[in-house]
């Protein structure tokens, strides 16, 4: 293969790499930290504090897309080398970033003078609360307009320097935190340690950006209001795809507390947060998707655009099928053991939320990154309301309608309305990924329908069947009693299916590829 190509595969590599480590120990620094901070607050302290993560938290909304654009245009421009005119796209954005900072401080000020109103407190800590409101708000501001560094890095494609520098500050933040809870400073030294380590990351990030980019500059002279007329062309359909992200992932608990019961929602949460950590685990190579594709666009390089496209959806199909096995096979054991849960609609919504991710990892994830930086975000962004829509339209029908269903058929399933709201979030997905990203990417990439599924889905088809009857099998032969059987079973499983994605999944060239990086990380190959 060409030396770019193996080039940007290692980086790649590296990155995807970087990404699972640091999501890794930020996973383990989390379960750690709640520990200490649940005992060591107050339970009024520890669920102010969460509530300020999640009132603050709606501040991203304010990026109107202009993250997802530094990133497109750090990518084009490492290619055209106009820095000129990027400077003048990054001071534009920096300083529109300002101008929401002081509405976040603003709400921050107007929201400090209803807090009692709104939130009850005992009366002699009112006053406590008030001032960490304040202090967590202006802090939130100041370190709002300097959060584009890391799009900026992604955009360079060196997540693996955002990522070292991310995981260097969360481990000072969580020797800080728990310094605080030592020495009793609670609520008003976490405030500075997690927003000073927050701002200090990206300070840091602002220097390595400049050492990766002399000519950067942020000038309040080089505000353009033209500019930014034409990065809201491109940043308002990004906005748009992620904000109807959050109504499809998010909406459903919502559905079920206003026409359910509150009782549910805890059943379904756990439904969501499995197949959300399931996706956790399977993306992080598409996190390199974007700069890639932004960078192979700007330099017309079409060919090898579609490469990447076809590639990475084959790369996902793979990671995303050997993660979603075990999962299947295994959830109702899983459930029990580890929550104690035994519900059987939820357990049938798991199954469904599952299977919806996989559908979205496999069948449409790859296609959207690649296609959004290859000037497609209009269209994306038209879909993504669509099958918001349909998503709350369709939860909301069949949560009232599907137990009614299942009577009729004689079948009685209590709190199967859960069941209709999972569908729901299913079913549109499923329909756009086949109606819509398949037949597009398909044009995009120049080829038929036929063809995409010879290359990107066959193999791992058969693969993914050979490997859930495997996985079957050992669940029927003995069942799972103990968590640590199913810890056994999932790397049985996930060994069965690497040693079929190697001779089955693979290339020849790619199979010689894997067995010379293995040669190289165990001593065995020696450069001459």
């Amino acid at each position: 293969m060409p030396s770019s190509g193996m080039s940007l595969r290692k980086r790649m590599l590296i990155n995807t790499m970087s990404n699972y480590g640091k999501m890794i120990l930020g996973m383990a620094i989390t379960i750690f930290l709640t520990r200490i901070l649940f005992m060591g607050l107050t339970r009024e302290e520890y669920g102010f504090w969460a509530l300020l993560w999640s009132i603050f938290g709606y501040s991203l909304l304010l990026d109107f897309g202009f993250g997802t654009s530094i990133q497109k245009y750090t990518s084009e421009c490492s290619v055209s080398g106009d820095w000129d005119r990027y400077n003048r796209i990054v001071s534009t954005v920096f300083f529109n970033y300002c101008v929401f900072a002081l509405l976040i401080a603003v709400f921050t000020v107007i929201m400090s003078f209803n807090l009692t109103r709104i939130f009850q407190f005992s009366n002699s800590d009112s006053a406590y609360f008030r001032k960490v409101f304040l202090l967590f708000g202006f802090g939130s501001a100041l370190a709002f307009p300097f959060g584009f560094y890391t799009e900026i890095l992604r955009g360079l494609q060196r997540m693996h320097l955002r990522n070292l520098i991310q995981i260097s500050f969360t481990i000072l933040n969580f020797v800080g935190m728990a310094l605080m809870i030592h020495l009793k400073l609670n609520l008003t030294g976490m405030v500075f340690v997690a927003l000073g380590t927050n701002l200090a990351a990206c300070l840091v990030m602002m220097l390595v950006v400049h050492r990766l980019i002399p000519r950067f500059r942020i000038r309040f002279g080089f505000y353009d209001l033209s500019l930014l007329r034409s990065v809201m062309g491109f940043s308002i359909f990004a906005y748009l795809i992620t904000f109807t992200n959050v109504i499809i992932l998010k909406t459903d608990q919502l559905v079920i507390s206003l026409f359910g019961s509150v009782a549910l929602v805890a059943v379904y949460q756990i439904s969501v947060r499995l197949a959300e950590t399931y996706r956790s685990f399977s993306a992080q190579f598409l996190d390199n998707l974007g700069p890639v594709a932004a960078t192979l666009f700007a330099a017309g390089n079409k060919s090898k655009l579609t490469e990447v496209l076809l590639q990475s959806n084959r790369l996902m199909g793979m990671i995303s099928s050997l993660l979603l096995i075990p999962l299947l096979v295994y959830v109702k054991p899983l459930l029990k053991l580890w929550l104690d849960l035994d519900h059987t609609a939820g357990l049938i919504c798991a199954v469904i939320l599952l299977l919806s991710m996989y559908t979205l990892l496999f069948f449409r994830s790859s296609s959207v990154y690649v296609l959004l930086m290859s000037g497609e975000q209009r269209i994306l962004a038209h879909v993504a309301l669509l099958e918001a829509g349909l998503n709350l339209g369709l939860s909301i029908a069949l949560m009232r309608i599907l137990p009614g269903i299942l009577e009729a058929w004689g079948i009685n399933l209590p709190d199967a309305s859960i069941i209709g709201v999972a569908l729901g979030t299913f079913l549109p997905n499923f329909v756009l990924a086949f109606s819509f990203n398949i037949p597009k990417a398909c044009r995009f990439a120049g080829i038929k329908v036929r063809e995409y599924f010879r290359i990107v889905v066959l193999r791992t088809a058969l693969i993914t069947t050979l490997g859930f009857a495997f996985a079957w099998g050992l669940y029927r032969l003995a069942y799972p009693q103990r968590l640590i059987t199913v810890v056994l079973y999932t790397g049985l499983t996930g060994l069965f299916f690497l040693i079929l994605s190697y001779f089955i999944g693979l290339e020849g060239w790619e199979r010689t590829q894997a067995r010379g990086f293995v040669r190289r990380k165990l001593g065995l190959e020696v450069n001459r």
